[in-house]
């Protein structure tokens, strides 16, 4: 890890002379080019395990110095890290709630562990992503003294979320509905609408922290020199918010190829539908427990299992619900769920090889998304994905499978009536998917090899090399 032995935080911020102290020469007057990755963690699943998998994929680069500032561990660092390239930054989330509310909105000590690791190892790009999660919006200060004092030193940020929306989802969980309303408006409405999925305090935290990152302090648009979005959606609406075009960027995200199974094959798959990811309530999965629980009374479909994999803030929910809805013709008392098993959280090996026996992954997510990863690792692994109309998730389908896939979702509706039409509407296409599977499935399987000849094409790390070259 990083010492800071004989360099102090005021030396290599105002020191005298500054222009001739070695210390402060060009970032770009050494050997190798020398890249910074910046984030919250890279030990979690979703934007953390694309940080994990940027870093890896730069650490191949000849010419390349890295460097990481992070959450992490040395124990969870990725492998070929030097640790004494590493930076451990602080986590308000480790604090007594009074103390991790303030590192929440603004982390002096990271502002002041970021300015201080920069100066003293001068990289000449810092790669961004997902700061939000752990680290505070202090260290895009830290950023902004360094690139002062070096202007030819490039920023990029990879945008895993909406940065349009202080919630980060477009999405009201109060009101259990997608939420536009802070598009080209000020971001302090989620205090009053009451946004956040823990309520009220935190939507206030989330309104203030606003200010020091799409606020009167800073604005990320205005700090970085291209911003990466994953998708054309999301690219969109950060359009529709005001953000330079000729900042933004498309750069979907890098895929885990460990999600795929070489040999699948028609023999392999039983009776089973599974959903894997996290139990929220954007997720939608008791919306899949109601359309499962009345295609089973089918009885042609009634061998069929649910294989719900994963854990979450909606998990007791959907188990009542679950034991609610398939138990209810039972003559026995017992907690076993009748067709359905929770799994738990699992590997991606795990995850995998359960979807290899399964016939159809659904992805019922009543939010946009930004990417549909799931989408992508369910193809790796040999599942159908069905997924709904919304946001990147049809962006994503499309552009993979075509729309064949897709079940309708309405937006306009009030919850309880768009609940009832999007059973509905989810059973229907389950249903039409296993009537015709063995047809469906010859056909998936050749947009499949195609899928992933493309995904073994090196484009994410090319297109990377571009960026950091043209800024």
């Amino acid at each position: 890890m990083f010492k800071f032995q004989s360099l102090g935080f005021s030396d290599c911020a105002h020191t005298k002379g500054a222009n001739t102290d070695s210390r402060f020469q060009s970032p770009t007057s050494h050997t190798k080019i020398r890249l910074l990755h910046l984030a919250s963690d890279s030990y979690r699943g979703g934007a953390e395990s694309v940080f994990r998998n940027t870093i890896e994929q730069t650490l191949t680069l000849p010419n390349y110095e890295i460097f990481v500032a992070s959450c992490d561990t040395l124990q969870t660092l990725p492998k070929g890290v030097d640790f004494q390239h590493f930076l451990m930054l602080d986590d308000w989330a480790m604090y007594s709630k009074p103390i991790g509310a303030i590192k929440y909105i603004f982390n002096l000590k990271n502002y002041r562990l970021l300015k201080h690791f920069l100066f003293a190892t001068r990289p000449d790009i810092i790669h961004t992503q997902n700061y939000l999660s752990r680290l505070s919006p202090s260290v895009l200060f830290a950023l902004r003294a360094y690139k002062r004092k070096f202007p030819h030193i490039k920023l990029i940020f990879t945008q895993h979320n909406f940065g349009v929306c202080p919630n980060g989802g477009l999405y009201n969980y109060k009101q259990k509905a997608i939420c536009e309303e802070c598009i080209g408006h000020s971001k302090f409405r989620i205090m009053w609408k009451n946004c956040d999925r823990r309520g009220r305090i935190y939507s206030i935290l989330k309104g203030l922290r606003t200010i020091f990152y799409c606020g009167i302090l800073m604005r990320e648009n205005n700090l970085f020199d291209k911003i990466l979005c994953v998708g054309k959606f999301q690219y969109q609406k950060h359009i529709d918010d005001g953000f330079s075009k000729k900042k933004l960027e498309v750069l979907q995200n890098p895929i885990q190829m460990q999600f795929y199974n070489p040999n699948v094959c028609l023999e392999d798959k039983e009776d089973l539908i599974v959903f894997f990811g996290r139990l929220a309530p954007e997720k939608n999965v008791p919306l899949l427990i109601e359309a499962f629980a009345k295609l089973i009374q089918k009885p042609e479909f009634s061998s069929y299992k649910l294989c719900i994999i994963g854990d979450g803030d909606d998990k007791e929910y959907c188990e009542n619900l679950a034991h609610k809805l398939l138990n209810s013709h039972s003559t026995t008392s017992s907690k076993e769920i009748l067709n359905c098993i929770f799994l738990g959280r699992r590997t991606p090996m795990e995850i995998a090889e359960i979807l290899k026996k399964a016939k159809l992954s659904v992805i019922p997510s009543l939010w946009y998304e930004t990417f549909g990863l799931v989408i992508v690792e369910s193809i790796l692994a040999g599942a159908i994905p069905l997924v709904s109309r919304i946001g990147a998730l049809k962006e994503t389908i499309e552009y993979f499978c075509g729309s064949s896939f897709i079940f309708e979702v309405d937006p306009r509706l009030s919850y309880q009536d768009r609940f009832k039409n999007n059973v509905g509407n989810l059973e229907v296409m389950i249903a039409s998917n296993l009537q015709s599977y063995e047809e469906i499935w010859q056909n998936f399987v050749i947009k499949r090899q195609e899928i992933i000849e493309n995904l073994h094409n090196p484009k994410y790390l090319d297109s990377l090399i571009k960026i950091y070259s043209l800024g």
